[in-house]
């Protein structure tokens, strides 16, 4: 899949490319069949909501079930992360991931750029890594969508704060935000997009894009599979022990091989 030459000028303007009926309903429920199996295991890669009860991401998925190692791999979603990196560029699997938010309980997330922590926490040089997203359930202005700020990432946002989600495990989780007085000057400028959607969507956003999510207020869940890639030239430089980071950002930087176009529907075969 390429993207048009309309679709590349609207990411570099904007920041982030909505990609609608990217995967089938049939594909998009062969992931979601994986999720309810995926929960069930007792697993630190299973992240809680504060509260305790209900799951806020799962990670390293790629490692844990076939179709989301394919999904990682799909060509619909690494051949427009190569065009805009750069066709040539090795790429690798920096995280692999399903956002969670449950109904009612799902919490959102504060205002951030991925880049910064990125770069703070993990030593990553460069913002060029890509946020691939896969819509698993209809995304509404009710279920906690994403918003951004469009065109930030060519703003200067470089005051930041740290904040650590601390989850029932007592592991800290650290995340670094922008001041209210950023965001503030920064989408006074901007203005606010929602990215909604039904299942199946697809979403391209860069390292650099400012954005926060709300709480998840419906009856209805909200799942995304998320995908992070980035050039195995610009891999992160700064490891440590705590094993919440080794879920975070993956240490395997073998460049990714891309998968066939109907490797969902053929996950089956021998």
């Amino acid at each position: 899949m390429k993207l048009t030459p309309q679709q590349m000028t609207l990411f570099q303007t904007q920041g982030f490319l909505i990609l609608p009926s990217l995967f089938s309903n049939e594909e998009v429920d062969l992931l979601t069949a994986e999720i309810d199996r995926l929960l069930a295991e007792t697993r630190p890669e299973n992240a809680l909501e504060a509260g305790g009860k209900e799951v806020r991401n799962l990670h390293s998925i790629h490692k844990r079930s076939r179709v989301f190692d394919l999904l990682s791999r799909h060509p619909r979603l690494l051949e427009p992360a190569r065009q805009i990196l750069g066709e040539d560029t090795p790429l690798y699997l920096q995280q692999c991931k399903i956002n969670l938010k449950a109904p009612f309980v799902g919490a959102g997330y504060e205002w951030h750029t991925d880049f910064a922590t990125h770069h703070n926490r993990d030593g990553v040089p460069l913002p060029l890594a890509l946020n691939l997203h896969v819509f698993l359930d209809d995304v509404t202005e009710f279920n906690g969508p994403l918003y951004f700020a469009p065109g930030s990432q060519r703003m200067d946002v470089s005051s930041m704060e740290v904040s650590s989600v601390k989850n029932v495990d007592s592991k800290a989780w650290e995340l670094w935000t922008v001041p209210n007085d950023v965001v503030r000057e920064t989408v006074n400028k901007t203005g606010l997009v929602s990215i909604k959607g039904p299942r199946g969507t697809g979403l391209i956003f860069g390292d650099l894009l400012l954005h926060v999510s709300g709480a998840n207020i419906s009856p209805w869940s909200r799942r995304i599979a998320s995908s992070i890639v980035n050039p195995v030239s610009n891999r992160m430089t700064r490891m440590t022990d705590n094993q919440p980071l080794v879920f975070q950002h993956e240490r395997d930087f073998t460049p990714l091989v891309t998968a066939s176009d109907d490797c969902l529907r053929a996950k089956a075969a021998p």
